[in-house]
């Protein structure tokens, strides 16, 4: 008897008494609803709203300002990373091998300032940007970095552009790979 004054007074049973089943788990009996949609709801199913429990359907956010990127900040954060992505490459290209070092810091410091540009946003998109970005701008700046070369020794004996590339286009992955992870070190 107390049980059922108890379900009363919480509004957890229906108008004739029975005792409610969870929507998503029939075989669960509850004593919950919904803050918004007045669905049943078990424990399991049941997320922490603002003011009360809600179901997932009503739980989850619409719109995450964290996560939600308009096409301008998009095209803003994938041409700032390509931006910086081209200028690291440029200076690890008269660097050396060593430039692969500062790639790892290069990359964090091209977080951060794309981070700015666009906001402090998260995400797999936000790591997207800054993945597409750093290798486009690598390999433009390799492409620059030859073209320089070339334009300062025209035609050098036994070495040419094409060999210069590959070379460069290689070297510039791994490059790519160390800023890559000094973002990815930064974004987390």
């Amino acid at each position: 008897m107390a049980v059922e004054a108890q379900a009363a007074d919480s509004g957890a049973s229906d108008e004739a008494g029975e005792v409610l089943h969870c929507y998503r788990h029939p075989d669960r009996e509850t004593y919950v609803r919904c803050g918004r949609c007045d669905q049943p709801i078990c424990p399991k199913c049941a997320m922490q709203g603002p003011v009360g429990f809600r179901c997932r359907q009503c739980g989850v956010l619409k719109y995450d300002p964290l996560t939600s990127f308009t096409p301008a900040q998009l095209v803003l954060g994938l041409g700032t990373s390509i931006a910086a992505g081209a200028v690291a490459s440029l200076i690890a290209g008269q660097v050396g091998f060593f430039g692969i070092v500062i790639g790892f810091f290069a990359g964090g410091f091209i977080a951060e300032l794309v981070r700015r540009v666009i906001g402090y946003k998260r995400g797999p998109v936000m790591l997207g940007i800054f993945a597409v970005g750093i290798v486009t701008g690598t390999v433009l700046g390799t492409v620059a970095d030859a073209y320089f070369l070339f334009g300062a020794i025209p035609d050098a004996e036994g070495f040419s552009m094409t060999e210069y590339l590959l070379f460069g286009l290689r070297y510039s992955l791994l490059f790519a790979g160390a800023m890559i992870a000094g973002a990815w070190t930064r974004l987390r």
